[in-house]
């Protein structure tokens, strides 16, 4: 699998506060500008600039056909099902799909990471997700265009059914049918409302859309912001709910809090977070490890680059 353009957040702090838990979804603001061209620029991308794969304006005609000249709060999941079928290839994702929920963006910094490159792949390493990642639209009836001024979130139409939180409700449900074998996922666990609650697609679309022996161990990895003083555990309060709804399935659940490579990218990340016990001195060590390797082998390039060219 190609590595992906990821998008990263400043500070960790904002994603217990954001409202929607999917890609793209729950804000106010109107349809991206230049969202055709951007469009066709993500598809072209991620096939190689065109040379091989789908018909990008296949696909566009596919996509909008879901919600041009339609009701603004009458778009279904199941409109999206004929850009589905013909963007996405892949049959299953073995022992890699990587779920998540209230961890945007963070959760991309570390499947995107050097150490951790190939050992996973997201919603957004598939075509759809891939191309939608972050952008936002929606259909206005009146102009017979884009909305550009604003856009309703799903809060605003009944059962959500928003042109943005359909498709992502869509795309959500068909990468859990693709997953299989050991799935993972990362949650936040300091949310105080919970990290397994009914407002996140990974409760109500994701996890029921997984069964047995399709997919047969869950294994979450559950993050932790050190400047919150709220902290679930894996075995209490909606982690215990998530266990449950698991084992119901016969699928088995493990789960590690704040592993040693999540808090080194962390304390990487956020410098705010080096002051706390939460980059504890292992991490800190390998953390100061990391920068001066890269000092010497930028120190390393600098001196190639000097010699050649004398």
């Amino acid at each position: 699998m190609k590595q992906r353009r990821r998008l990263r957040s400043s500070l960790f702090v904002a994603l217990i506060s954001v409202a929607c838990t999917v890609v793209g979804v729950g804000s106010q603001s109107g349809t991206t500008p230049d969202f055709k061209n951007e469009f066709f620029r993500r598809c072209n991308t991620f096939q190689g600039d065109g040379q091989s794969g789908r018909n990008c304006s296949d696909l566009w005609d596919l996509f909008t056909k879901a919600f041009v000249n339609r009701t603004t709060c009458e778009i279904d999941r199941s409109d999206y099902s004929d850009f589905l079928n013909a963007s996405i290839s892949t049959p299953t994702v073995a022992n890699k799909a990587m779920f998540w929920t209230k961890v945007y963006p963070f959760v991309y910094s570390f499947t995107g990471s050097r150490s951790q490159s190939g050992k996973y792949v997201t919603v957004v390493d598939l075509l759809p997700g891939y191309i939608m990642n972050s952008l936002s639209w929606c259909w206005s009836q009146e102009s017979n265009d884009f909305n550009y001024t604003s856009c309703p979130s799903s809060r605003d139409c009944p059962g959500g059914k928003t042109a943005s939180n359909s498709f992502w409700n869509a795309t959500s449900k068909n990468f859990a049918t693709l997953a299989s074998g050991v799935v993972f996922a990362m949650i936040n666990g300091s949310v105080s409302s919970g990290a397994f609650t009914n407002n996140s697609q990974f409760f109500t679309v994701e996890v029921p859309a997984m069964d047995y022996p399709r997919i047969t161990e869950m294994r979450v990895v559950l993050v932790h912001n050190p400047l919150i003083s709220f902290r679930e555990s894996c075995s209490n309060f909606t982690l215990k709910t998530l266990s449950e709804t698991l084992a119901a399935k016969r699928i088995n659940y493990t789960c590690e809090e704040d592993p040693s490579e999540i808090r080194q990218l962390q304390c990487q990340l956020y410098p705010e977070y080096q002051a706390t016990e939460y980059c504890s001195t292992s991490d800190q060590r390998s953390l100061n490890r990391y920068k001066l390797s890269t000092l010497i082998n930028a120190a390393i390039a600098v001196s190639l680059k000097t010699a050649f060219s004398i």
